[in-house]
C-alpha cells in the first residue's frame, strides 16, 4: 500500500483553484454582503492526511470542538494551543523542496451554520477575502471548491447546495502549499481565515456581474471627458441599463464611513444614459460624455458617484450598483509618470497590513487611523507591500487622496538565500542586490509550472481593483528575480488594463516595466543612473522611483533631506516610498530580566522561540507596533513638506512644491510678529521672495481639507540662529581654597565649593556648590565614546566599533597637576592621560583642565590621536555626569522638543524647551534615543530651586536613567535597568543614525570621524 502524505493539489503549482468564480471588480454593498464573521468551530490537525473528510461530518460532530474568531490567525488564538507566530524576512522557515510543502503541514478545520429563509429568492455565493495559505470549502457536506493565493479573494457559487433553514459551511485551511514559495514577504507567517467571509445574495432575475469604468479626457487640455463602461450581466429579466452620474455638494463628507456610496444628490442630467442591449450579448459597453468634470488627484481627491441600474420594461429596478469614480488620466509623457498632464512626485510609504494583537486581520477603523496619520505627515502615496490590501481599504485611498502602487501577492526572496550563504555575497544596494536572483528565476520566475500562479495573481490584482482612481501603477510583486513569468504578467496586465503603468523593481533595467525602480540606493548611484539614462538634452524615456528607501528601523531614518533634494533636482526622479510604515510587533507578555516579573512587550523574530528567524527586522517602521508616531515620522513630515520656506536675516522665500495645487488654500504666518504675510497665489513650482525680517514662518490651512482641519500646519521655516557659547562672567576671585592631596585623591574646598577628584581613575568623585552635586559617571574613562547602538548602527557601524573595542575604552592617568588659584580661579587640576581600548595601538593622548571657580567649573579637553590601525569613526565623544538626588527637571535652548541627531534634526525647531527627563520616546526595541543636537545652553534645575547651566557651542546632550550598556543588552524596554538617579550625557559630537540596516552607509558629513578633538564645557552653578 502506498500513502501519499502530501495531497496532490498542495504540491502542484499548476492547480491554483477549483470552481472559483472569475474575479470581478469589488464593490461593497451591505444589502448584498451578509457577514459570516464571528465564532466558528475549530480544530487544528498536524497534517492534511490527519484532518477529517468534510463530506462526512455533520453539524453535531463539531459540537465538542473549540471556537475561534473569524477573521483571525489561529496562531494568535488559543494562547499557543494552535502554534506560535513565526517571523522570517528572507529565509524560508522550512526546507526548500520546490514545489513540495512540508509534510507536517498544520491544517485548520472551521465550521459554522448560517440561516437561509428562501434559497430560491437569490443567487447565493460565498466569498473569502483572504485565507492563508490555501483552503477547501464545503457546504452541507458537499465539496464546493479550492483556492490558493493568501491575499486574494475567492468567490464560489453555492446556490445549488443550499436548503431552507440552517446550512453548514466548513473550511479546511492548509498552512503550507506550493504557493508558500511565492509568498515569502518579510512578515509573520500566520495562518487561517484572516479577512472577512461573506454570503452574497444577488437577484435571481438578473444582476450586474462585473463592470469596468474607464475615465478618459478628450485631448491634451484635460477639460472634457468621457466614461467608457464595460459591464457583464447575468440573467435576462431586464430591458435596459441606466447609468447616472452624481455630483456631491461636499465631496469630503463621510470620511470615516462608506455611507456616502449610497448618499446621492445632484444628478448630472447630461450624464444619465439609458441603453438597451440584446439579451444574448452578456457583455455591454456604454460611452458617456462628461463636460468639464473636476479632476481627481491625491491633492484634491474629488469623487463623483454613479449608479448602474438594470431596469425592466415596466420601469422597476432589478439590480443597482453604486460606486464612485475619479476623473484622472495616467500617462508616461516626456519620460515622466503624469496624471492629468502633470508630473507627480511620490511622497510615499510602504504599508504592510498589521495589527499588534490581530496580525493581518486588521479592523477597518484601524486602517483608516493609519491613513489619517499619513495625511497628518504629508504622505501622498502608498505601496501595498507586498500584496493587495483588503478590498475595502481602497475606497479610503480614493477618498482621502493617495497615489497607490498596487502590488501582486508575490515574493520568492528566500529561494536565493542558500546561494547568498554559500557564496557569502552581501546584497547591498540595487546594483548588487540582484546578484543571486538567478535562483529565483530558475526555480520559480521562469519556471513554466508556476506560470499559472503568477498570471492568476496578476489578473486577480487588476480585475478586483480596476475601478479605483487611486491606483495608478500595478506592481508585479517584490523581490522575485525577473523571469519569463513576469514578462507574461506584464503582457496580461496591459491586456486587462491599458490605462495604467506597471512597476516592478526586479526588472532593474525596465525591460518591460514602465519605470525604473530601486531599493536603498546610495545618492551617487542615483546620480550615475540618471546620467546614464538621459541624453545630452536631459531627456529620458522612463523615470526612476525608489520603491524602498530610508529604512526606518528604530532610531532613524537619517539623511532624508538629501534624498528629497535629489528628487527635486531633476524630473528623472519621481520620489519614493519609505520602508516602512509601521513596526510589526505582536503584543505578548515576557519575563523582564530587570525584575523577573511579567511585562507587556511587542514580539519580534525569536520571541516565540522560532528556531529560524530574522530577529528585529520586523521592527522597521515609522510608527511603533501600536501604530503611534515615532520621531522618524515627525522627521519625514518636515522632509516631505509640499511648500518649502527658506529664511535669511531679511527675506523669506516660499516655493510651491505641490504637483497640482496653488498656495491659495494656505495662510502664511509671521509667527514672531503675529501677522499674516501677503503672499500671491503660487502655482506649482513657483517661488516668491518677500522682504520680511522674522525668524519663524508657518504655513497653515485656511479651512478644513479632508481629515485636516483649519489651522493645521502644513509647513514651516525658521532662521537658524548662530549658536554662541555663553561666556561666563569674569570677576576677581575673593574666596580662597584649601587643597588636600593624598596618593589617590585631591580635595579642593572653599566657602562654597567642594571639589573631590580621583587622581588614579581620572574622575570627579564629587563637585558640590551649595546644594547642587555632580560627579563623573565612570565606566573606565571620564571621557566616554560609547552609546547604545541603534538598529541601523547594528548593520555595520556598531560591529565595526566593537571590532575596534570602542565599547571597552579605558583611561590610564599618567600625571595630575594641581595648581592653587591666582585670583582668576580657586584652583586648577590638570590631568594628562592616555585613553584607548585594550588590544589595539590606537588611542588618544588627553589633557583635561578642570578649572574651579566659586560658582562654576570649566572643563577644557584636548585629545591627540595616536597609534596605528584606527577605526574610521566613533559613536560619540563627551562626558557623563551624575546629577544627584536633588535633580528635578531641565530646560534648554536649541533644537527641540523631540530628539535630534546630525542627520535627523530638521523637524526640531530652535527654541526654549523644558522636560522632567522621562519624556523621551521609547522604541519597541531598546537602543540609543533622546539626544538633542545644537544646544545653545542647558539649564538643570534642582528641587530647592537652585540650578546649573552648561554651555558649549553646538553641544548635544541626553538625559538618562538607564544604563547605557544595559540598554544594549536588553531585548525589550522592560529589560532596561534604571539607576536611582539621573545622569546627563554631554557630547561634543555624535555620529549620525542613517538607515544602514537595509541601505547605504551614513553620509560622510554625518559620520563622526576619528580625529583630534578640542572642546570646552562650562558648568555654571547659577
Amino acid at each position: 500500500m502506498t500513502t501519499q502524505l502530501i495531497p496532490s493539489h498542495l504540491k502542484d503549482p499548476k492547480v491554483v483553484f477549483e470552481n472559483r468564480l472569475p474575479t470581478r471588480a469589488y464593490t461593497y454593498d451591505p444589502d448584498i454582503f451578509q457577514s459570516l464573521n464571528g465564532k466558528w468551530s475549530f480544530k487544528l490537525f498536524d497534517s492534511p492526511i490527519l484532518s477529517p473528510d468534510l463530506t462526512k461530518l455533520r453539524n453535531s460532530d463539531f459540537d465538542s470542538w473549540s471556537s475561534i474568531s473569524v477573521p483571525s490567525h489561529w496562531q494568535l488564538q488559543g494562547d499557543g494551543k494552535y502554534g506560535r507566530p513565526h517571523y522570517t524576512n528572507v529565509q524560508f522557515p522550512f526546507q526548500i523542496d520546490i514545489p513540495n510543502p512540508p509534510t507536517l503541514n498544520p491544517t485548520g478545520v472551521y465550521s459554522r451554520q448560517f440561516y437561509i429563509s428562501n434559497p430560491e429568492e437569490f443567487n447565493h455565493r460565498i466569498r473569502f477575502e483572504g485565507v492563508d495559505n490555501s483552503f477547501e470549502v464545503y457546504v452541507n457536506q458537499k465539496y464546493v471548491g479550492f483556492n490558493k493565493g493568501s491575499r486574494n479573494g475567492a468567490e464560489f457559487d453555492v446556490q445549488k447546495l443550499l436548503v431552507q433553514g440552517q446550512n453548514l459551511v466548513s473550511v479546511k485551511v492548509f498552512q503550507w502549499s506550493d504557493s508558500s514559495y511565492i509568498e515569502d514577504q518579510d512578515q509573520w507567517w500566520l495562518s487561517g481565515i484572516f479577512r472577512d467571509v461573506s454570503l452574497l445574495t444577488l437577484p435571481r432575475a438578473a444582476h450586474i456581474e462585473n463592470y469596468k469604468v474607464d475615465p478618459r479626457f478628450l485631448g491634451s487640455s484635460y477639460k472634457d471627458a468621457r466614461l467608457l463602461l464595460d459591464l457583464s450581466v447575468v440573467g435576462t429579466d431586464y430591458d435596459s441599463v441606466k447609468f447616472t452620474l452624481y455630483d456631491f455638494e461636499d465631496p469630503h463628507k463621510s470620511i470615516d464611513t462608506e455611507a456616502l456610496l449610497n448618499d446621492f444628490d445632484k444628478p448630472i442630467t447630461s450624464a444619465i444614459k439609458f441603453v438597451k442591449f440584446s439579451k444574448e450579448d452578456a457583455q455591454k459597453t456604454l460611452e458617456i460624455s462628461v463636460t468639464t468634470p473636476k479632476h481627481w488627484t491625491a491633492e484634491d481627491p474629488y469623487l463623483y458617484k454613479y449608479a448602474l441600474e438594470l431596469i425592466r420594461v415596466d420601469g422597476t429596478s432589478v439590480h443597482t450598483v453604486h460606486n464612485h469614480v475619479g476623473f484622472r488620466q495616467i500617462e508616461r509623457l516626456d519620460g515622466n509618470i503624469k496624471v492629468n498632464g502633470r508630473t507627480i512626485l511620490f511622497r510615499g510609504v510602504n504599508r504592510h497590513e498589521h495589527h499588534p494583537r490581530y496580525g493581518r486581520a486588521v479592523p477597518l477603523e484601524f486602517v483608516i487611523r493609519d491613513l489619517k496619520i499619513m495625511k497628518l505627515h504629508n504622505v501622498n502615496a502608498v505601496r501595498t507591500s507586498h500584496y493587495p490590501n483588503h478590498p475595502r481599504v481602497y475606497n479610503f485611498f480614493d477618498k482621502l487622496g493617495f497615489w497607490i502602487i498596487d502590488e501582486a501577492d508575490l515574493e520568492t526572496h528566500g529561494v536565493q538565500e542558500p546561494y547568498n550563504r554559500y557564496n557569502d555575497i552581501v546584497t547591498e544596494g540595487s546594483d548588487t542586490k540582484h546578484a543571486n536572483y538567478d535562483a529565483n528565476v530558475r526555480f520559480l520566475s521562469s519556471n513554466p509550472d508556476y506560470k499559472t500562479a503568477y498570471l492568476d495573481r496578476a489578473s486577480q490584482l487588476v480585475l478586483r481593483d480596476i475601478n479605483h482612481p487611486s491606483v495608478i501603477l500595478w506592481s508585479l510583486g517584490n523581490e522575485a528575480g525577473y523571469g519569463t513569468n513576469h514578462q507574461l504578467m506584464y503582457k496580461l496586465i496591459k491586456k486587462l488594463d491599458s490605462s495604467r503603468l506597471v512597476h516592478y523593481e526586479g526588472d532593474v533595467n525596465a525591460k518591460t516595466a514602465d519605470v525604473y525602480s530601486f531599493m536603498y540606493p546610495p545618492l551617487d548611484l542615483m546620480e550615475r543612473w540618471r546620467k546614464n539614462h538621459t541624453d545630452s538634452n536631459g531627456k529620458f524615456d522612463k523615470p526612476l522611483i525608489l520603491c524602498e528607501y530610508g529604512h526606518a528601523m528604530g532610531n532613524g531614518p537619517g539623511n532624508l533631506k538629501e534624498y528629497q533634494d535629489m528628487f527635486y533636482s531633476h524630473d528623472f526622479y519621481q520620489g519614493g516610498f519609505i520602508w516602512e510604515w509601521a513596526n510589526h510587533g505582536i503584543e505578548f507578555e515576557t519575563i523582564s530580566r530587570k525584575d523577573g516579573k511579567l511585562h507587556k512587550a511587542y514580539a519580534y523574530g525569536g520571541d516565540f522561540n522560532e528556531e529560524i528567524n530574522d530577529g528585529i527586522f520586523i521592527m522597521d517602521g515609522l510608527l511603533n507596533s501600536e501604530h503611534n508616531p515615532t520621531p522618524g515620522v515627525v522627521e519625514l513630515k518636515k522632509t516631505l513638506e509640499p511648500v518649502v520656506i527658506d529664511l535669511t536675516s531679511s527675506k523669506v522665500k516660499i516655493t510651491n512644491r505641490y504637483d497640482f495645487s496653488t498656495t491659495d488654500h494656505l495662510k502664511f504666518l509671521d509667527v514672531d510678529n503675529d501677522k499674516v504675510l501677503e503672499v500671491t497665489s503660487l502655482k506649482p513650482g513657483e517661488s516668491i521672495t518677500l522682504d520680511v525680517t522674522t525668524k519663524n514662518v508657518s504655513a497653515v490651512l485656511k479651512r478644513d481639507s479632508g481629515v485636516l482641519k483649519a489651522g493645521f500646519e502644513v509647513a514651516w521655516g525658521q532662521l537658524e540662529p548662530d549658536l554662541q557659547v555663553i561666556e561666563p562672567t569674569s570677576e576677581t576671585v575673593r574666596d580662597e581654597a584649601a587643597i588636600l592631596e593624598t596618593a589617590q585623591l585631591v580635595t579642593i574646598t572653599s566657602k562654597n565649593v567642594v571639589f573631590e577628584f580621583n587622581k588614579l581613575l581620572g574622575k570627579i568623585e564629587r563637585l558640590t556648590i551649595g546644594d547642587r552635586t555632580v560627579s563623573t559617571k565612570y565606566d573606565g574613562s571620564s571621557i566616554t565614546f560609547w552609546r547604545p547602538p541603534t538598529n541601523n548602527d547594528n548593520a555595520k557601524d556598531a560591529p565595526n566599533w566593537k571590532k575596534f573595542n570602542m565599547n571597552l575604552v579605558k583611561q590610564n592617568v599618567r600625571e595630575v597637576i594641581v595648581k592653587k588659584g591666582t585670583g582668576e580661579y580657586l584652583a586648577k587640576v590638570i590631568v594628562k592621560s592616555r585613553v584607548g581600548p585594550p588590544v589595539f595601538y590606537y588611542g588618544f593622548d588627553v589633557i583635561q583642565e578642570y578649572i574651579i571657580f566659586p560658582n562654576r567649573l570649566t572643563l577644557h579637553t584636548t585629545l591627540k590621536l595616536t597609534g596605528d590601525y584606527q577605526p574610521k569613526d566613533i559613536p560619540r565623544i563627551g562626558y557623563e555626569f551624575w546629577l544627584g538626588d536633588n535633580y528635578d527637571s531641565y530646560e534648554w535652548t536649541g533644537r527641540g522638543p523631540g530628539e535630534s541627531y546630525p542627520d535627523k534634526k530638521l523637524s526640531q525647531r530652535f527654541g526654549n524647551f523644558n522636560s522632567n527627563g522621562v519624556e523621551d520616546f521609547v522604541y519597541d526595541y531598546p537602543q540609543e534615543n533622546g539626544n538633542h543636537t545644537e544646544t545653545h545652553y542647558l539649564k538643570i534645575k534642582y528641587k530647592n530651586a537652585e540650578k546649573l547651566v552648561i554651555s558649549e557651542k553646538n553641544k548635544t546632550f541626553n538625559f538618562k536613567l538607564s544604563d547605557e550598556y544595559g540598554v544594549e543588552e536588553a531585548d525589550h524596554p522592560c529589560d532596561v535597568k534604571h539607576y536611582d538617579q539621573y545622569y546627563v550625557r554631554l557630547d561634543h559630537a555624535i555620529h549620525g543614525v542613517g538607515s544602514e540596516a537595509c541601505g547605504p552607509a551614513v553620509l560622510d558629513k554625518y559620520r563622526l570621524d576619528i580625529q583630534d578633538f578640542d572642546f570646552t564645557f562650562d558648568i555654571d552653578f547659577d
